[in-house]
């Protein structure tokens, strides 16, 4: 009985949700720039977690892909991992570009949450921006590997939990 309440809960649709409004690589000052519109809203049972101090990752993982015999293939890759912690004590919300160690503070959680609508990450590849035939590809998913272990298998069963992989592909820009 017990598996089957999990089996069932697994099936039901995520309480949070992510849309992923616009992706692109942007080229500024000699660097490339991912910038991404979205809309988080993770779900009640997350943000609970959030303001006890338990942090909330979000993966983004972009490729530059290349069509081949078997489909695209990957020609390059760069994650970011982006944590969204609150700290008690002092009342502040942090934004960290784990991979990168970039950080902002937030006075409140809306503002931080905010924050994510429109974030501009700079690429440490400098070839990252995809040139026709090819395509850049963009995913984003909650990391449950971060969370601590006692939520771990609530993340993998539980609707409040679960945050479906959103993701993008657009076309590389025309060769010069």
């Amino acid at each position: 009985m017990p598996l089957l309440t999990l089996a069932l809960q697994g099936c039901a649709p995520a309480e949070s949700s992510l849309s992923l409004d616009q992706a692109r690589v942007d080229q500024r000052g000699g660097v490339n720039v991912l910038v991404v519109e979205c809309d988080w809203r993770p779900s009640a049972a997350m943000l609970d977690a959030l303001d006890h101090g338990i942090p909330l990752t979000l993966e983004l993982d972009l490729t530059r892909e290349r069509p081949g015999l078997l489909g695209w293939q990957v020609q390059q890759r760069e994650l970011h991992r982006l944590e969204l912690r609150y700290f008690p004590l002092s009342r502040n919300y942090q934004l960290r570009d784990l991979d990168r160690a970039t950080m902002r503070s937030f006075g409140v959680r809306a503002a931080a949450l905010a924050a994510l609508s429109r974030m501009e990450l700079p690429l440490a590849q400098a070839s990252m921006r995809a040139v026709a035939p090819e395509r850049q590809r963009l995913r984003i998913l909650l990391d449950s590997t971060a969370l601590p272990g006692a939520l771990r298998l609530p993340a993998l069963v539980d609707p409040a939990w679960r945050q479906d992989k959103v993701e993008r592909t657009w076309p590389g820009i025309p060769a010069a």
